[in-house]
């Protein structure tokens, strides 16, 4: 009977809940800022993401801290103190308020494992490093400055009890390695107290991840894939009846179902980060390669020059073309060991000084060793455009494997131009795959029909087959299908990829990595809010140009809002608001907003602005007030006039 009694209650909670959130979701545009309750002692902010606030003699304990927990609000609902606020994770939006709840006096906690990203000394080393980043681990959404006065304590399964809420935090990583969710039971209604589960971003809705891109944790792997899906399992595992999401409706309505059904999309997206599992396991008997320097896989150009031909050689990431006049052509020098390596070379074979220079893409260990080659004024360097674009201009957009140091380049290709150097013809590709900036070369050596590819097109047992996706890396599978059809039409002899990876042309391998472009788009268009990974899986679907710019106090900035760059995809109407900093901040950097798509934002950087590294974050916000997932910002680097 007592069973009985309870789901009769637990129904009628439920009834009473979805009559709520029918009022929650008319009430939550911009300017509309009420906090409902949604359940008995549980308050949730307007907007998206939101925060949920704990209610217990006239007081209160937040659940994150967004752009829309108006304090102000909170006070005219009759709360009188937020004593203290528990963050999930470290993600400026999620912890956007911080300031201000810290100067009214609460204590703020977050995750142990949050420090790095929250506390002062770690933020800005984070700034310091992240641009230009030179590798893939990166952190994403970090606040523009840190608070000293946060704790960062709370660990999993120690309990933490505030009046008569019990709340213990669940480590769920996935959506950011620090992540926590949070299990709420009030220990007033015994046995009856619903289950609540706050789990921040680890889902947003059933089947779907807020900015899926949070969970590239690494170039190549499902690093962040994998996690994502085994907390989720966990959480289910907790028995919650009621979830409430930062990004999304509180989901009342089979709530451990939800959980599964998004650990299985993640599951899927994860296993498709890989082209040699999806060959191997899903379509099974993978095709033969005929490797054309097998002893070079997965070197670094250590190993000997391997000659693929009369003309061509190879080590590692580098191949070197020789010309009749023996004078040189370095594709992909590098660092030091590779120019090193080229001087042994033309030492053996008597051959000619290097007179050209070409990058297949934008990653520092594809071209760092331009820097070493000598005299630069000696030979020439070569690329497409858009590898062009971030390799001589670092701190104009945001990229992983990029060097600090600008490379001057004296030709610039468009896509499909063709140009010739000795006796050799080249036609130049945009080879979108494992980063957008990437190119292909068409050319004839030695009577075969070559084309280098730089990372896009490994052989299935290395790097997964094709160096992997991620958003930061503006790396897609959609994108992946564009080369991959281009190099079923181009059909080379010799497919002439990298880290070891030559091969010869095979149409079996190629046609299976359509297929997989397709089923991983597939996959991660279903894991993705607006069901379109182009939309949600890029971090740089609103970004400025530029990113980072050097001035002094007293200057005039200009930047330009550019809206997607890599897809053409047109998010919904949004208004572009600044996030709440400081009086002093505010001072220091007066900003006039732009007034449209594709419009200039203009920054007036105070003569008392302190020198140094200054992030000025940015919220896109659509008319229903949900915050869109791309990562907006503008660097300002200050020196002293």
């Amino acid at each position: 009977m007592l069973r009985k009694a309870v789901c009769i209650a637990l129904s009628g909670a439920v009834v009473v809940l979805l009559a709520v959130l029918g009022r929650w979701a008319e009430g939550r545009r911009i300017g509309e800022g009420r906090w409902l309750e949604i359940t008995p002692g549980v308050l949730r902010s307007p907007g998206l993401p939101a925060a949920h606030a704990l209610i217990a003699d006239g007081k209160a304990l937040l659940i994150d801290a967004p752009t829309a927990a108006d304090p102000a609000e909170l006070a005219r609902q009759g709360v009188g103190q937020v004593e203290s606020v528990l963050l999930t994770h470290h993600h400026r939006d999620t912890a956007a308020r911080l300031g201000q709840w810290i100067a009214a006096g609460a204590q703020v906690r977050a995750p142990k494992t949050s420090a790095e990203w929250l506390k002062p000394e770690g933020v800005s080393k984070y700034w310091q490093e992240s641009l230009p980043l030179r590798t893939s681990r990166t952190a994403y959404l970090v606040v523009p400055r840190g608070h000293a006065e946060i704790l960062c304590d709370v660990e999993p399964d120690r309990e933490i009890v505030w009046h008569h809420w019990r709340i213990t935090p669940i480590a769920a990583p996935g959506h950011s390695p620090d992540h926590v969710a949070y299990l709420v039971l009030d220990t007033r209604r015994g046995d009856a107290s619903p289950r609540l589960l706050f789990v921040g971003d680890a889902l947003a809705q059933p089947g779907k991840l807020w900015s899926p891109y949070t969970t590239d944790w690494d170039h190549w792997t499902d690093a962040g894939l994998k996690p994502a899906a085994e907390s989720l399992r966990s959480l289910a595992e907790r028995k919650p009846t009621l979830i409430c999401p930062a990004h999304g409706l509180p989901i009342a309505e089979r709530p451990v179902e939800a959980l599964l059904e998004t650990a299985r999309r993640v599951e899927e997206v994860g296993f498709l980060k890989s082209f040699e599992r999806f060959s191997k396991e899903r379509l099974g008997d993978p095709p033969q390669y005929a490797f054309l320097a097998k002893e070079q896989a997965g070197s670094a150009g250590e190993k000997p020059w391997s000659q693929l031909s009369e003309h061509l050689f190879y080590t590692g990431n580098t191949y070197v073309l020789v010309a009749r006049d023996k004078s040189l052509m370095v594709f992909d020098p590098w660092g030091r060991r590779s120019v090193e390596q080229v001087r042994r070379l033309q030492a053996e074979r008597g051959l000619g000084p290097v007179e050209l220079v070409m990058f297949s893409h934008a990653h520092y260990d594809h071209y760092d060793g331009v820097y070493d080659l000598g005299d630069r004024d000696r030979f020439e360097v070569w690329a497409l455009d858009l590898v062009a674009l971030p390799i001589a201009e670092p701190l104009r957009f945001r990229a992983p494997f990029l060097d600090a140091r600008p490379v001057r380049f004296e030709r610039r290709f468009r896509d499909g131009a063709a140009a010739n150097w000795k006796e050799y013809t080249f036609r130049f590709h945009h080879f979108p795959g494992q980063t957008f900036y990437t190119m292909a070369v068409e050319t004839t050596i030695d009577g075969k029909r070559c084309l280098f590819t730089g990372d896009n097109f490994f052989h299935v047992d290395l790097y997964s087959g094709t160096g992997g996706w991620m958003g930061l890396n503006r790396s897609w599978p959609h994108t992946y299908r564009i080369s991959a059809a281009k190099l079923l039409e181009l059909r080379p002899e010799w497919v002439l990829a990298e880290h070891g990876g030559a091969f010869e042309f095979n149409e079996e391998d190629i046609r299976r990595r359509l297929h997989w472009a397709e089923a991983a788009a597939q996959a991660a268009d279903a894991l993705s809010p607006t069901g379109d990974a182009r939309l949600d899986w890029d971090p740089h679907l609103l970004h400025f140009d530029p990113l980072v710019v050097r001035c002094q106090r007293g200057d005039q900035v200009t930047a330009r809002l550019v809206i997607g760059s890599v897809h053409g995809k047109q998010p919904p109407a949004f208004v572009l608001e600044r996030y709440p900093c400081s009086a002093e901040e505010e001072k220091w950097f007066r900003v006039r907003l732009p007034g449209g798509v594709m419009g200039l934002l203009h920054v007036e950087v105070d003569r008392n602005a302190p020198a140094g590294r200054h992030v000025l974050p940015f919220r896109a916000v659509t008319r229903e007030g949900t915050e869109l997932g791309a990562e907006v910002f503008l660097v300002l680097d200050i020196t002293s006039p």
